[in-house]
């Protein structure tokens, strides 16, 4: 996705502009005021907010994600697959280029490619930050195949997935199972890599390329059920304020990879000395859905070469609990932190208990 340096100038003179002249200065600014670290949810209050927390940078940031009409699911090759009971399905979410924003980086690389299921099907949900006129899904002949054309720099392109996959068939004379393994490849020209379905079960990782501008794939998989617990993606910004405050701000993404809500919060080191996060997680129009807490770890070999501490980085886990302090899910995944905010990242994965109702929410799992 071309994003030119020039635009982006542009545009952030003008939020620039937007924040001084505005009474209220934003979200990120103001993250840390009356929180701590050692509050049971870290100071945060079980209360609406604005859609986004009236965070101008993080509503514009989540307009990344676009629908995708399926030709191939308009065209019925899927049904017999998606009717039967006994199929398998799984939601693949991959991130190819710079996973932060990175306005030095002025060399456009090449990702295009194709995603293959060796048996099944396969069908596009959402296209990632594509650039009309540069980027896109070619045309779909195959439901085995997906195939694009995709050019980053300054930051990423991606797709959102759904995999479908037969059950397995049998011989007529002996009724003996007659199944190869199955497999998910992405290929490009700058990075390659199959899975196992039993990989896609429950995938998490970030693949850093070793290249001059730090580019990277990140995988993000579970498989979901017939009738599904609530679970989905986390993906947003992980890094420093102005003050030197550990604060993280992103997108509560559904299982279908819409973004149904949003997260804010803050990381850092307790009064007992242990690393640890808490936030708050809302709807799409601003409604409370709970908080979240735990705990973060730096990757243990970020400074094990010059490679490593370029990307350093770590794991957060923790779980989500309700107004009344009772938990409700668990989510984590992977973070790089930044002094400059807009610099760090982080990608994850979200699940909520089965004895959840979702039925009266909004966030459109």
């Amino acid at each position: 996705m071309l994003k030119k340096l020039l635009t982006i100038s542009m545009l952030t003179a003008l939020l620039v502009w937007a924040v001084g002249c505005s009474e209220s200065p934003t979200e990120t600014n103001n993250l840390t005021e009356n929180l701590n670290l050692n509050d049971a949810t870290g100071g945060y209050r079980a209360t609406d907010e604005a859609p986004g927390f009236g965070d101008s940078d993080l509503m514009a940031d989540s307009d990344e994600s676009e629908e995708y009409d399926d030709p191939i699911l308009l065209s019925g090759a899927l049904d017999s697959i998606i009717e039967d009971p006994a199929s398998g399905y799984y939601h693949l979410r991959i991130l190819w280029g710079q996973m932060e924003l990175d306005t030095s980086v002025t060399e456009l690389t090449d990702w295009t490619g194709s995603l293959t299921v060796t048996r099944g099907g396969l069908a596009i949900r959402q296209v990632i930050r594509f650039e009309r006129g540069q980027d896109a899904i070619l045309e779909r002949t195959d439901r085995n195949l997906i195939e694009w054309e995709s050019f980053t720099n300054v930051h990423h392109d991606g797709i959102g997935v759904d995999i479908f996959v037969p059950p397995a068939a049998t011989d007529s004379t002996d009724s003996a199972t007659v199944d190869e393994l199955v497999s998910v490849t992405f290929e490009t020209g700058p990075y390659s890599r199959t899975f196992d379905m039993a990989e896609l079960m429950a995938l998490d990782t970030v693949v850093y390329l070793d290249d001059a501008d730090s580019n990277a794939v990140a995988f993000h998989a579970f498989r979901l059920d017939k009738v599904p617990c609530a679970r989905g993606f986390l993906a947003g910004r992980w890094g420093y304020n102005d003050e030197g405050h550990g604060i993280f701000r992103g997108f509560w993404i559904s299982k279908k990879g819409r973004i149904s809500g949003f997260l804010r919060g803050h990381f850092g080191v307790n009064d007992e000395g242990k690393n640890v996060f808490f936030g708050k997680w809302i709807g799409e129009r601003g409604r409370f859905r709970g908080f979240i807490r735990g705990h973060w770890k730096q990757h243990p070999n970020h400074h094990a070469n010059p490679n490593a501490v370029r990307h350093a980085g770590g794991r957060f886990e923790g779980e989500i609990i309700d107004a009344n302090r009772r938990k409700i899910g668990v989510m984590g995944g992977k973070y790089k932190s930044h002094p400059q905010f807009k610099r760090g990242f982080f990608q994850g994965r979200w699940k909520l208990d089965c004895d959840e109702e979702e039925e009266s929410r909004d966030e459109g799992l």
